[in-house]
């Protein structure tokens, strides 16, 4: 199944060619109209297109979305988090700039009251950040297909029924229903992801290795990649909440599905499929309630500015020796965790080793799984509670000494060795003591006489390195998301994850078969036995991009109108997943899926 971008993407090319083609005098008509219906019912026409998605949603028990609604709202306070660093960091820093000013020791007491706050929240926000990866790490919301569980196609979810049964006769029924503007529009766009599915799976059945069935994660992660791919090289589809807007409608509550809209799919559907031997037909509404949700939270995922550097005079002092650098609050091991890469991070690990040079790209390798995160993401977390404790404090224990001028001790033995240590540690008395004077005011006179220790200089250091950490922090959960096929891989198509669905493998014979540990693996291509019977051709060239498979579905759409419009019968119903290959007809399993060879009954016409 093809993502949305690209379903979206293909339809407008294929509208734009029916527009500019010639044809037959007696369909210019009829073909002029369509045109005019699909210009006039943009949200009729891009519904249909997504029909799979809608029926896919509906079928579905919704916790893949409900997965991608608590890391929306994990992103949001993920993202707060740092822009309320960056707020206090510049507060702080204001306060500093100025240490003689009367309401400098104020605003710096201000900004500890809100570090306070902050790390109470922080807690919260890391620890249902722990939960989520946990789950996320198990690859258990997207779901197996019920082909290779050798389900009769009477248990099997709309979703897949649509793809694998009578794919080429729903396109025709639904010519056949459509009475008006709206409806032909969604005719069109059923013909669209016909077209786009038919054509878009066996590009990714060929760089996956194998089909949606057998891959399900390498399929997911493939379609993202294509997705992103279409995303930078089409504006119109690059804004996910953009497409959910354009799939609205007019006169109905906002995220409604119209009921002529539900009324032509229901009756689509009964012209097409002996419905009584199937699953009933799931709610449509919910379907496209789903769908809108989805592709607006898509969007959430952004990454923010890098952190604004300290002021200039704190930049001297920080890289003015070369003798002491700035200490990290974080060590490279919890700021790095080596499954996921963030944007401007040189990463600790990644896939490829010796013999990568200069210019060459290695393979992905384990590295770029989504399996072996736990430890790292969970020091990472600790680590920045730990700062944001001290933090809080700005300096409690540290007040008495450094208002006198000198360095303080605590910091000295506690902090600038290791900020995860500062609160692991058993204290003096004396520093029990510093601890609970650090409630007692801050006098302008002690804030003056402080703000000229080197240390306070380091404290500047360390909070913006803070922002640093988040930052990257940001970058790299957005990267585990899209590495657990959650979101799109935005802005990472270079790392081997994605970059090898970008271009068709020298290694063009499949299906492979499952992976026995298919969530440890699925980041590299199969090294299973082949399916048989074995699928030896190769219709999509080595090396071809997905623009390949884009530019012949959109001619073969417009070609299969012109056969609908002029009631040319149809012959064959593809299997819309490439399920054995390029153009292979809807089929049934004889047996067991895992037969050797696999038992293939190719379905006639009108079977289901």
């Amino acid at each position: 199944m093809i993502d949305a971008r690209t379903h979206v993407v293909a339809l407008s090319q294929q509208i734009d060619m029916l527009a500019a083609v010639p044809v037959h005098p007696r369909l210019a008509a009829a073909r002029d109209q369509l045109v005019g219906d699909c210009a006039e019912h943009r949200a009729y026409a891009r519904l249909g297109a997504l029909l799979d998605h809608v029926l896919h949603h509906a079928a579905s028990d919704g916790s893949e979305l409900e997965l991608l609604k608590e890391a929306s709202k994990m992103w949001t306070e993920g993202l707060g988090l740092y822009t309320e660093v960056g707020r206090i960091r510049s507060e702080i820093e204001s306060a500093l700039v100025d240490p003689s000013n009367p309401g400098s020791a104020s605003r710096f007491c201000d900004a500890t009251l809100s570090f306070r706050q902050l790390m109470d929240h922080a807690k919260d926000t890391f620890t249902e950040m722990d939960s989520l990866g946990k789950r996320l790490r198990k690859m258990s919301h997207i779901p197996r297909h019920p082909r290779q569980e050798d389900e009769p196609l009477s248990e099997w979810g709309w979703g897949d029924v649509f793809l694998a049964r009578r794919t080429d006769a729903l396109a025709r029924a639904a010519f056949s229903e459509a009475g008006t503007a709206e409806t032909r529009a969604m005719a069109f766009g059923i013909l669209s992801g016909y077209a786009t599915n038919a054509h878009g799976s066996t590009y990714l059945t060929q760089v996956v290795g194998g089909p949606r069935r057998s891959h399900r994660f390498r399929d997911r992660i493939a379609r993202n990649a294509v997705g992103s791919w279409f995303g930078e090289r089409y504006p119109d589809v690059r804004s996910c909440r953009g497409m959910a807007d354009s799939l609205r409608f007019t006169g109905v509550p906002d995220g409604a599905l119209p009921g002529d809209a539900i009324d032509f799919i229901n009756r689509t559907l009964a012209a097409t499929y002996d419905l009584p031997r199937l699953t009933p037909v799931p709610d449509l509404g919910q379907g496209y309630e789903r769908l809108i949700t989805q592709l607006e939270l898509l969007d959430t995922f952004g990454q923010p500015a890098p952190p604004a550097l300290p002021a200039p005079q704190f930049i001297t002092k920080m890289f003015s020796d070369p003798a002491h650098p700035p200490q990290s609050p974080t060590t490279p091991e919890t700021a790095t965790p080596p499954y996921a890469h963030g944007p401007g991070v040189v990463p600790t690990t990644y896939s490829g080793g010796p013999g990568f040079g200069y210019g060459q790209k290695p393979p992905p390798t384990a590295t770029d799984s989504t399996a072996d995160s736990e430890s790292a993401c969970g020091s990472f977390c600790l680590a920045v509670l730990a700062f944001l404790a001290f933090a809080g404090l700005l300096g409690g224990p540290c007040w008495g000494e450094w208002a006198d001028g000198k360095s303080c001790t605590f910091w000295e033995k506690h902090v600038a060795e290791n900020w995860r240590n500062a609160f692991t540690i058993d204290l003096s008395q004396e520093e029990k003591d510093a601890l609970a004077a650090q409630n007692q005011p801050l006098t302008a006179n002690n804030f003056a006489a402080a703000a000229g220790v080197p240390q306070i200089d380091e404290l500047v250091s360390q909070l913006f390195d803070l922002q640093v950490r988040l930052w990257e922090a940001l970058g790299k959960a957005s990267a585990f998301l899209s590495g657990c096929g959650l979101i799109y891989p935005e802005g990472r198509l270079e790392f081997p994850l994605y970059r090898q669905f970008l271009a068709v493998p020298n290694d063009t014979v499949q299906p492979h078969r499952p992976e026995p540990d298919d969530v440890g693996t699925f980041y590299r291509y199969p090294r299973t036995e082949l399916e048989n019977p074995v699928d030896f051709s190769a219709p999509v060239p080595v090396g071809a991009d997905p623009g390949r498979f884009l530019a012949v579905s959109v001619s073969d759409c417009v070609q299969e109108w012109e056969d609908i419009a002029d009631g040319s019968p149809g012959v064959v119903n593809l299997d819309l997943d490439a399920d054995r290959g390029v153009a292979h007809p809807c089929w049934s399993t004889v047996g067991s899926i895992d037969d050797d060879p696999v038992g293939v009954d190719i379905l006639a016409y009108p079977d289901q």
